[in-house]
C-alpha cells in the first residue's frame, strides 16, 4: 500500500503496515527514514518496530497505521481510530 496524504487538525503522511512482505517493508523504511525490525510473536501477530534511538522505538502491529506529523513526530494509530479521525486529502 504507498504512502498517501491525510489531514486530521493539520496535515500529516501515513502507511498503514499490512504485512512483513519485503516490498511494503521497504516502503515502510522508505518513509520512515529509520532502521525497523520485523518480530513474529507466538501468538501469530507481527510487530514491526522502528528504532528511533536505544530507548525510543515507535510499536506497530499488523493494520496499524503509522503517522509522520509535519513536525517529523512518527506515531502508530490502530485502524479503526485512524479512519474515524484521519480524513484523506490525496492519492499521495
Amino acid at each position: 500500500m504507498p504512502v498517501a496524504q491525510y489531514k486530521r487538525s493539520s496535515y500529516c503522511e501515513a502507511i498503514q503496515f499490512t504485512s512483513a512482505d519485503p516490498a511494503h517493508v521497504q516502503e515502510i523504511i522508505d518513509f520512515v527514514g529509520l532502521p525497523i525490525s520485523i518480530d513474529y510473536e507466538k501468538d501469530g501477530r507481527v510487530k514491526l518496530r522502528v528504532i528511533r534511538g536505544a530507548l525510543d522505538v515507535v510499536v506497530a502491529y499488523t493494520s496499524d497505521y503509522i503517522v509522520k506529523h509535519a513536525d517529523g513526530r512518527l506515531e502508530t494509530v490502530k485502524q479503526a481510530d485512524f479512519e474515524a479521525e484521519y480524513e484523506p486529502v490525496g492519492s499521495g
